[in-house]
């Protein structure tokens, strides 16, 4: 036992209740809203021109029992314990997800969508910045702003089968050893899709190396490693799935580790960027339709297009006004992982940073969890992603941008004003000479 004491009967309501929310099954919401690959051969087969139709086949009854059967669950915790707050919180949202999934196909979908994942226009910490502007700036940041010469390398994408061996290969040599499965699967839609156990990669997809780099970093040395330690929590075995409440925060934590790992590419965080303005034009409106074509007439390709637009508008209503909000989330979640780390990142707070990927938890549960594990009762987190695991080099990367946080640009940026003029006018000497460059991506 830790230095915490927990009184009885609090413990008592911390076994019965989370013993059943560990025997619940998990509710597969992303599973149960996905469009069929029928509904994409049908819209390109029409000429891309009519808005898609989709039947989200819901057990609305047994979700209803679902409901009442977690309300009768919430009204049994007794007592203002933090930790019994926690537990409500948990219990809580699952009947949140319940009745969103209740809601999939309807207008209803999109406002409990909002209140559980925030919205394009979501504010950070109560301040003046919202998930729009945060993706506005990227954006601009991105952007081509000069003419650049140097070049990478041309490389041919990985294949889905050499990217499944790379996976499998870097999966049999982590230690302490992940049970992941990784497979080819033609049913899905999205190039990968990752659970705790096994990782699905579309037989026809390709990869670039830092794709298949971050989908490393992001896929299994997050979401299945935060799923595998919140299944191996005695106590606390629905850790393995915590729901839509822990979204951002696991969403934050994954793009962290790919921007951390130098595997988040100018094209993949632009993306990112974009889907954010994706969620806030079906806000305010945009169909299916719109937010494709807005897509393809930057460049995107057509499956990419599709793909993108169709994330955004599953769950929800093609015709606009609708969405699902989960993609406004992403961006937000790393901020606020980020301002986590920058807050309290420092020597001897090594433990309580760990409890990130105790399982899939949500940032506001960190103080419970340390109570909680001085007590005892939570066990450290069995796996470390590489980030957490190099903590001889994290912490000074910390250290050092934390005092940088609170240094102001626009000196920095006036003083090589002349440098960022020259930049932005450069371009080939010859009009008529083959180019040796090529633009920056983004």
């Amino acid at each position: 036992m830790g230095s915490v004491s927990i009184e009885r009967a609090v413990l008592e309501q911390l076994d019965r209740v989370g013993g059943r929310l560990a025997q619940g099954k998990a509710l597969g919401l992303l599973e149960d809203i996905a469009w069929p690959r029928e509904v994409e051969e049908r819209f390109f087969a029409s000429g891309e021109g009519q808005l898609p139709e989709v039947e989200y086949r819901v057990d609305r009854d047994g979700l209803a029992r679902r409901a009442a059967d977690l309300r009768e669950l919430l009204r049994s915790i007794d007592g203002d314990a933090p930790a019994l707050g926690w537990l409500r919180d948990n219990v809580g949202a699952q009947i949140q997800a319940t009745e969103l999934l209740a809601a999939a196909g309807t207008r209803e979908f999109s406002a409990r969508s909002r209140e559980l994942y925030g919205s394009a226009r979501s504010r950070f910490f109560g301040g003046a910045l919202r998930n729009i502007d945060l993706a506005e700036h990227l954006t601009e940041r991105l952007r081509v702003h000069g003419w650049d010469e140097a070049s990478d390398p041309e490389e041919e994408p990985l294949d889905a089968g050499a990217l499944r061996e790379a996976l499998a290969a870097r999966v049999a040599a982590r230690r302490p050893p992940l049970d992941i499965e990784v497979a080819l699967d033609p049913r899905i839609t999205a190039k990968v899709v990752a659970g705790m156990s096994r990782v699905r990669i579309r037989p026809e997809a390709t990869f670039a190396s830092w794709e298949a780099e971050g989908l490393w970093h992001h896929e299994v040395e997050t979401h299945a490693l935060t799923a595998h330690n919140g299944a191996a929590q005695p106590r606390f075995s629905f850790l393995r799935s915590g729901g839509p409440r822990t979204t951002r925060t696991q969403e934050g934590l994954a793009i962290f580790a790919e921007l951390y790992s130098r595997s988040l590419s100018i094209g993949r965080l632009t993306r990112l960027a974009e889907r954010v303005r994706l969620v806030d034009m079906a806000e305010q409106g945009a169909s299916f339709l719109d937010l494709y074509r807005y897509l393809r007439e930057r460049g995107a390709e057509r499956r990419d297009a599709y793909f993108d637009a169709q994330r955004v508008c599953r769950g929800g209503l093609c015709e606009g006004g609708a969405p699902f909000t989960k993609d406004a989330c992403y961006l937000a979640g790393l901020l606020e992982v980020y301002a986590f780390l920058a807050a309290v990142l420092r020597g001897g707070l090594r433990d309580e940073v760990e409890l990130l990927v105790c399982g899939r938890i949500a940032l506001d549960d960190i103080a419970v969890l340390a109570e909680l594990r001085a007590a005892g009762v939570l066990e450290r987190p069995r796996y470390l992603p590489g980030w957490l695991r190099a903590w001889q080099t994290l912490l000074p990367y910390f250290a050092f941008t934390s005092f940088m946080d609170g240094i102001d640009l626009g000196p920095v940026e006036r003083h090589f004003q002349e440098l960022l003029r020259v930049a932005a006018a450069a371009r080939p000497a010859a009009e008529g000479k083959r180019r040796r460059g090529r633009p920056r991506e983004g």
